[in-house]
């Protein structure tokens, strides 16, 4: 989950809700303490008055933007609700004017938490006092603006936060308004080609098919006519060719499975950076790998997988047995959106070794992981039954995908050097990509190295 923290000069002002003089403000008090000591050196009463005057006109202003803070009401809208990361959306601030005058003129942003900390200011109308009843004309106005997080997230937006000044620009008041409100920017789904995965072969070969959720009449098949069987059920075109009454009889529908597996522990990215009092941690090379993650169970779900998804860290995706047929993909996503990787000490609780997890499952296993380890890699083939197709992906921090080697080279720590040749060996096809590298690209070098490994065989 990723929170900025907002900061900078406008943002404390805005909290403190204090009155400032402008620039031009400033220049009026110099002016009139020069104008003072002209008139006491030069013995000029018209200098004296000019010196009060210089000085009165921005202390005035400041006690009218003080007297004149207005009682505004805040309501904020996302359009969509659940936004993607990299992609607009469309924010919606009803702001109301509850108090009994109207409004001077003033400036209006939203804080944001990242770029610059806000919005681009821009100027917020003369809103009318409200009726002793009721709302009147020009009481209120609509203001929208596009908001696009850059990543994903859980993120607060705002408060809203107004800067009046009086009729001459001579003195301003910020404050906030209203609560922050939290958005929930999920990762960004590639589409990936319509290549859909395996179920698996009975002769240990798999291959690529496409498989969807919901049929049609063309999966019946056919059979002899039995005693019994509805007329409405015949099939005239297989009668015709058989010489026999064939009847209809629908293919049971099943429901292929699929796994994908995911590596949330930080001692499998060797890109992770953070922070040790707050225990947020973040890998440019886990961020690929959930966008994968969304992508790749996004695009096997529409072609009518089953998908389940294991973590080697503390599991974070609450998706029960009973949940795996039904859940949106909203729902899922707005999951991925606050998924974490846990630091080194959390990875010390997971159980490598829980092997009959996942085994009894058919289907092809997706594997999005960093730099394995020795128990990562062997977690990784207790997942695959014979005959499974079975994808690693192996995101590293630079990229790699225009060479599909099958090696890593050099790597330090408790990295495995010759992780993708045990997998290989083992009957995984491997895929070693970059942080860099393009969602759809690693999707095809599947089928690219499933069909190397066919024509290899």
């Amino acid at each position: 989950m990723r929170r900025a923290v907002r900061g900078g000069a406008a943002a404390r002002r805005a909290r403190l809700g204090g009155v400032w003089l402008t620039a031009r403000g400033v220049v009026f008090v110099v002016a009139s303490g020069i104008a003072l000591i002209a008139a006491y050196a030069l013995g000029l009463r018209v200098l004296l008055t000019a010196a009060i005057m210089l000085a009165a006109l921005p202390l005035g202003a400041m006690l009218l933007v003080r007297s004149h803070r207005p009682k505004l009401s805040v309501t904020r809208s996302f359009s969509p609700h659940v936004i993607e990361a990299g992609s607009a959306a469309t924010v919606t601030l009803l702001v109301r004017n509850l108090g009994g005058s109207a409004t001077l003129r003033a400036q209006w942003w939203d804080e944001r938490p990242w770029g610059d900390g806000h919005t681009t200011e821009a100027e917020l109308p003369v809103l009318q006092p409200r009726g002793a009843r009721f709302s009147r004309r020009g009481n209120s106005t609509t203001l929208e603006y596009e908001l696009r997080p850059p990543r994903r997230g859980i993120f607060s937006i705002g408060p809203f936060s107004v800067r009046m000044s009086d009729a001459f620009g001579l003195a301003t008041s910020t404050f906030s308004l209203g609560e922050p409100q939290d958005v929930v920017v999920t990762p960004e789904v590639v589409t990936l080609a319509e290549t859909g995965l395996s179920v698996s072969a009975g002769d240990g070969e798999s291959r690529l098919v496409q498989r969807r959720s919901a049929g049609d009449n063309d999966d019946s098949i056919t059979r002899e006519y039995r005693t019994g069987d509805a007329m409405r059920r015949v099939h005239w075109r297989a009668t015709a060719r058989h010489g026999d009454l064939m009847v209809r009889q629908e293919e049971q529908r099943s429901f292929p499975e699929a796994r994908v597996l995911v590596d949330t522990r930080g001692i499998g990215y060797g890109d992770l950076y953070g922070d040790d009092r707050t225990n947020d941690f973040d890998s440019d090379s886990f961020e690929w790998a959930v966008r994968m993650l969304a992508s790749v169970a996004v695009h096997l779900r529409r072609y009518g997988f089953l998908v389940t998804v294991e973590e080697t860290g503390t599991p974070q995706i609450d998706l029960d047995d009973s949940a795996q047929r039904t859940w949106h993909d909203e729902v899922f996503l707005s999951d991925l959106a606050a998924l974490r990787l846990t630091t080194a000490a959390d990875a010390e609780l997971v159980d490598f070794h829980d092997s009959e997890k996942g085994r009894g499952s058919n289907g092809p296993i997706i594997a999005i992981v960093g730099m394995p380890d020795h128990d990562m890699v062997e977690w990784m083939l207790r997942r695959r039954r014979p005959g499974d197709l079975a994808v690693a992906f192996l995101v590293q921090s630079t990229s790699s995908l225009d060479a599909l080697d099958r090696t890593f080279g050099a790597h330090t720590g408790s990295v495995l050097p010759n992780a993708t040749e045990l997998l290989a060996d083992a009957g995984w096809v491997v895929i070693p990509v970059g942080s860099d590298d393009d969602h759809a690209a690693a999707w095809e070098a599947v089928v690219f190295e499933t069909g190397r490994s066919r024509v290899g065989s």
